[in-house]
């Protein structure tokens, strides 16, 4: 037998090599299939998020002073949002002769960003809302309890605790 390889050999290998990619192609197609990766992201989030939200409930039975001062921040931006939103400003001819430079680009580029937060806020509240409790949570952990705090809501934090 000659160590060249005849063209049987060849499409042999080439069969193999085609129902191996076949087979890879397959396994593929199931593993991104979309309820497949539907039913993994869900997986994902009950396992993590279980862990998040305790870690969550306790940084802020931990700090509750700077969550509840994330949340008031939050509910005072959205009350000085919605009130800005309404404000009507009147600069009349005041500037005519202000010309150092070119802000239009710039107002234009902000007042874009301002109207699209101010409708994002306006259309999901509640996400809003979410991100304040997790922006205080988030600085919450960032500091440690004070004296202050311990003293005031010791006995508090213990009976919400049960500790």
């Amino acid at each position: 037998m000659s160590s060249e390889a005849t063209i049987e050999d060849l499409a042999r290998a080439a069969d193999d090599a085609g129902a191996a990619l076949a087979e890879d192609v397959n396994d593929l197609s199931e593993r991104l299939a979309p309820r497949q990766l539907v039913d993994e992201a869900l997986e994902t989030v009950k396992t993590r998020g279980l862990s998040l939200a305790r870690d969550a409930g306790s940084t802020i039975k931990a700090h509750p002073i700077a969550t509840g001062a994330a949340v008031a921040a939050v509910g005072l931006a959205l009350y000085a949002g919605s009130r800005i939103a309404k404000a009507e400003l009147d600069i009349d001819r005041d500037l005519d002769g202000y010309t150092d430079y070119e802000d239009t680009a710039l107002v234009s580029a902000s007042g874009n960003a301002r109207i699209d937060a101010r409708e994002l806020v306006k259309e999901n509240p509640v996400v809003a809302i979410l991100a304040g409790v997790a922006a205080g949570a988030a600085l919450a952990m960032l500091f440690p309890s004070s004296a202050a705090e311990k003293r005031s809501l010791g006995a508090l934090a213990r009976r919400i605790t049960n500790r």
